[in-house]
Order: structure tokens, then C-alpha cells, then sequence
């Protein structure tokens, strides 16, 4: 768990530490924006639905872009294009090492990081058009003048049916994207019932990460396996949780380790992830109830740094095994 040193695994941290993701500060206020839902990118309807171009309306203003793109280049949303049939020719080597996508990213080129040395990579390619998170500005008006580009920030998206529906709206994929979905939910359902009766009602799940030496309490979106938790499954949160981050639409606040019994449930999901390693014997972590009652679940950061929809998709089933693992061991 606190030694992951792929390629997509310092890939993903070098991202989120470059646009600004994480905040790695101590201090205990320190928390996450507010998630952006309202830049959810949306497609202007035009009375031509022939036309070889449309418009999408984004936070950074209309975007001209093909109708039906075919040589894309993306950095962030690999697994979207992937999951409604389309194979982008570029993405960045940290979305081509996640567990999720290595089946389906034959002929994907390798841009590498989101910085200065992807410019050429992405111009060599030839891409008609560029989706990315954005976050450096300098390095989105280089890509203007390779091609149409949509910015996504970041966090914009932390609901796959919300993500999903949009993205089959700028690929004019509508009827692939209501089929995705509608496989997904079949999973979902199915996720759901095999727990059914296992987790007694109101039993709380808490998602702590350690990352680095700073702790931080997950919500319901975008961190560590949080949308499969609480979205998906449909697991309870503790009180606090609930209101000072799922109410409240934050993804992650980050706390002291004094502070943890506060945010503690009946059980904890653990991510340690950038060198964060877990001193078992601290009166703090020793002393959560969780902890005596050998309730935590060990999540695998490779598995659950992702939070695009085949990852959610992939996170409900392996969080829906662990609890009936340890359920049906130790639980009846």
C-alpha cells in the first residue's frame, strides 16, 4: 500500500499536485472546493443535425468542435472515451497504467505528462480535437492552435450518470452512453443486493486517507472509492460526515489526528497513498473503536485513485466483496 511506485501511480499523483488537487497543507480547515457542478459541459442543440460542427457550452465559454471527432486527444478522460466505443489516438501515460483501461488502449499514444513536452507529442498526432482538466492555462492556448479543445476541469463531474450522459452528448453517442449506463446500473443493483442484510442498519462507514503525513476524511465524490461507497452502495456515513461534506458537496476535508475519533465510524475504509505510512501503536488510531474491533478496510491506491465511471463501475463490486468477506466472516 505505501510503496505503489508505477508509472500511473506517480502519473496521477504528479497531476493532482500540479493543477492543485490536493491540498497538502496541515492546517486543519484546509478543504476542498466546493464540486463544480455547475460547469458541466453541455451541447447547444442546432436545428442541422448533419452539421459537421457544433458548440459546446463550457466554463470557459463556447467551443466550436467537430460533430463526430476522429482523432482525439485526451488528458483525464481516458475511461470515458473508452466506455462508449471511442479509442482516442493520444493520453497521457498515467491514464494508460490505470488497472481499468489496459485491455482497451491498444494503438493509444503515449503524450506523457500534462506539461510543456506534450505540446509536440499532441501535434505530431494530428488530433481534430483536445479534451483535458485544463489547469495551466499557457499550455490550453498551445493546444488552441492544435485544435478545438475543451477544458473539464477537474472535479467537475462526480456522478457517472451525470459524466457519462455528457460525454455521450459531445460524441453525439447519446444511445451508447443511455446503454452504458444502463448496464451499469444492472451492476450496481447487483452489487446492492449481494450485501443486502449483511450491514446492519445504521452501521457507519468512514474513508480515511493518509497521504503523505496529512489525514483526510473523503466524502461521496471523487476520492478514494467515494462515489462507489456512499453513491453507489449506498453505505451510511457517519452524522459528520454526512453534513460537514456530502451535505456541503465537498469531496475531502483534511483533519488532525486528534481529530479522527470525530469523523470515525463503525467501519473505515484506509488509503495511504505519497509515502503516507500508518503508526498502528499512536494512541489516536489505536484507540478508535474500528481499530479494537479489527474493522478497517485496506483499500489498494491503484484501485482506488480513479474516479472516472469504469473504475466506479470496477470500485462498487470490490467494495461489495469486501464487505461481504468480512461480514460473513465475522459477522454471523
Amino acid at each position: 500500500m505505501t510503496g505503489v511506485k508505477s508509472k500511473w501511480w506517480t502519473g496521477l499523483m504528479f497531476l493532482v499536485l500540479v493543477i492543485g488537487i490536493i491540498g497538502c497543507s496541515s492546517q486543519a480547515d484546509d478543504t476542498r472546493e466546493n464540486k463544480t457542478s455547475s460547469y458541466v459541459t453541455t451541447k447547444e442543440q442546432t436545428a442541422d443535425s448533419s452539421a459537421e460542427t457544433q458548440i459546446i457550452s463550457t466554463v470557459n465559454g463556447d467551443v466550436e468542435i467537430p460533430t463526430n471527432p476522429q482523432r482525439i486527444v485526451t488528458q483525464g478522460y481516458l475511461a470515458d472515451f473508452l466506455a462508449l466505443g471511442v479509442k482516442p489516438v493520444g493520453a497521457p501515460d498515467y491514464e494508460l497504467e490505470s488497472p481499468y483501461v489496459l485491455d482497451l488502449i491498444e494503438g493509444v499514444a503515449d503524450i506523457g505528462r500534462i506539461d510543456g513536452g506534450s505540446v509536440e507529442k499532441i501535434l505530431s498526432l494530428e488530433p481534430d480535437l483536445i479534451v483535458t482538466v485544463g489547469g495551466d492555462e499557457k499550455l490550453n492556448e498551445q493546444y488552441r492552435k492544435i485544435a478545438p479543445t475543451l477544458i473539464i476541469p477537474y472535479g467537475t463531474y462526480d456522478n457517472v450518470h451525470e459524466e457519462i450522459t455528457a460525454f455521450g452528448e459531445i460524441l453525439n453517442k447519446q444511445k451508447e452512453a443511455a446503454d452504458w449506463l444502463s448496464q451499469f446500473e444492472v451492476k450496481v443493483k447487483s452489487a446492492k443486493d449481494s450485501i443486502q442484510g449483511l450491514v446492519k442498519e445504521g452501521t457507519t462507514f468512514s474513508n480515511f486517507s493518509l497521504f503523505g503525513k496529512d489525514w483526510y476524511i473523503n466524502g461521496d465524490g471523487v476520492n478514494r472509492g467515494g462515489q462507489a461507497i456512499y453513491q453507489q452502495l449506498g453505505l451510511k456515513a457517519p452524522d459528520i460526515v454526512q453534513k460537514e461534506l456530502i451535505d456541503q458537496d465537498k469531496d475531502t476535508v483534511t483533519v488532525s489526528e486528534e481529530k479522527l475519533a470525530d469523523y470515525a465510524g463503525d467501519y473505515i475504509f484506509l488509503d495511504l497513498s505519497n509515502g503516507g505510512s500508518l503508526d498502528e501503536t499512536s494512541p489516536v488510531w489505536s484507540s478508535l473503536d474500528a481499530v479494537k474491533n479489527n474493522r478497517v478496510f485496506k483499500l489498494d491506491g491503484e484501485r482506488f485513485w480513479p474516479y472516472d465511471p469504469l473504475a466506479v463501475e470496477a470500485q462498487v463490486q470490490e467494495i461489495a466483496n469486501m464487505i461481504q468477506e468480512r461480514f460473513g466472516q465475522t459477522e454471523h
